[in-house]
């Protein structure tokens, strides 16, 4: 996406330990990266997400969520991301009058699997790359989830 949009010249492999940079900024479009909002209008507790894009060139701010809940747990995960940041997108609308705001929850299991309304946030964000980047993070996630599983091996 950053690629997409000329905030970064070569997108680094999924098994790369480079940490983004926490923001990216060009004429058209602002990135952030785990980077608080200090809200103007109302209070806001939770005021850091993930990802926060600004494209001025088409007037939308996207929230980016991710997580790797348990199996079980992605669905309420989803629900527990949009509640959460709902003061928080009141406040960006506020903040970016007349762009539309929206927020992505990207949840993907501690296993690698992934929703229907995963895909369709993915497909949103990046076209038809969806599948190609789903799939680099589900090794990405997979890879986390064996070292997690080596570290308790080691330690018991």
């Amino acid at each position: 996406m950053q690629k997409d949009q000329d905030l970064l010249e070569e997108v680094p492999p999924w098994y790369s330990p480079v940490m983004p940079k926490l923001v990216y900024k060009s004429e058209q479009v602002e990135a952030w990266w785990d980077v608080p909002v200090y809200a103007d209008h109302q209070e806001v507790r939770a005021n850091q997400v993930d990802v926060r894009v600004v494209n001025h060139v088409g007037k939308k701010v996207m929230t980016i969520e991710m997580s790797c809940p348990s199996i079980s747990n992605r669905e309420k995960k989803s629900e527990e991301k949009t509640m959460k940041y709902d003061p928080l997108r009141w406040e960006l609308k506020e903040k970016y009058k007349g762009y539309e705001v929206h927020q992505y929850n990207i949840i993907m299991g501690v296993l690698g699997g992934w929703s229907e309304e995963t895909e369709i946030s993915m497909q949103s964000l990046v076209g038809r790359k969806t599948t190609h980047i789903l799939e680099r993070m589900q090794k990405a996630v997979l890879s986390a989830t064996l070292n997690i599983a080596r570290t308790f091996k080691v330690v018991t």
